[in-house]
């Protein structure tokens, strides 16, 4: 804590908004992988917001979060450390047998499972901001497809290596289906694709299987992890489309 305050008061010392000034050094490449971390995940296992009374830091952020080269390709988005925090409590923290970590796993979860519901608002948000979302959702498509049977196969896993407390679909030809629409969408709608998976005709699945299909969409929008899978925005496009057809599908199959 002592190091943060520190660092608060160099980068309003040198000016900001980045760590040596105005204009974005290696120095803040260094700091942002553990500090993006930090913001994210310490709030659940420590009870510590990092921005708290650190008005450099808060400015800090701002400017890493609009410096392209850093949002538009290697961060991490608040639902991907999030969610990982569970999977990193299980692995290295001692597991769900420690009540402690059973407890701090349960908060991580319920915290991703709260963020899940805003994934539709978050990227109509960002389309509403005016990114360059035609670009966003070509970049999106292109990793839905390019991994396409490995996507269908982990949406549809019965036995999941990890997150396993996160549903799975059974029909894999359903969550084909849903998938491929997903990508058409991102790829020929020219306006906002949330719009467009909320007007578009609705993907059939057969069998009266659009439930399952549903959660595929929800599981793979929930796995998805930044940039592990493609950039924040892009990330974040996707799961607006998907959660937004899961919807529709849902109603189909209520």
């Amino acid at each position: 804590m002592a190091e943060l305050d520190r660092l608060d008061g160099a980068i309003s010392e040198f000016g900001g908004p980045f760590r040596l000034g105005s204009n974005f050094t290696a120095v803040d490449a260094i700091l942002v992988p553990m500090l993006e971390r930090w913001r994210h995940q310490l709030p659940i296992t420590a009870n510590v917001d990092i921005l708290e009374a650190r008005p450099g830091l808060v400015k800090w952020f701002e400017a890493m979060d609009a410096f392209e080269p850093y949002r538009g390709r290697v961060m991490g988005d608040k639902y991907s450390w999030t969610a990982t925090n569970s999977m990193f409590l299980r692995f290295f923290g001692g597991g769900e047998e420690k009540p402690e970590i059973s407890a701090l796993i349960e908060r991580a979860d319920a915290a991703a499972e709260t963020l899940t519901s805003a994934f539709v608002e978050d990227a109509l948000a960002m389309e509403e901001d005016g990114d360059d979302h035609n670009g966003y959702s070509r970049e999106a498509a292109a990793k839905l497809i390019e991994n396409h049977e490995a996507v269908v196969g982990d949406c549809t896993r019965a036995d999941p290596v990890s997150q396993a407390h996160i549903g799975r679909a059974v029909d894999e030809d359903s969550a084909d289906a849903v998938l491929r629409y997903a990508a058409s969408i991102l790829l020929s709608s020219s306006d906002g694709v949330v719009a467009s998976a909320r007007r578009a005709p609705l993907v059939e699945v057969v069998g009266g299987k659009a439930k399952d299909a549903a959660l595929a969409a929800r599981t793979v929008a929930s796995r998805l992890c930044v940039p592990r899978d493609m950039s924040a925005p892009a990330a974040c496009i996707l799961r607006g489309v998907l959660a937004t057809v899961a919807g529709r599908l849902d109603e189909e199959g209520a």
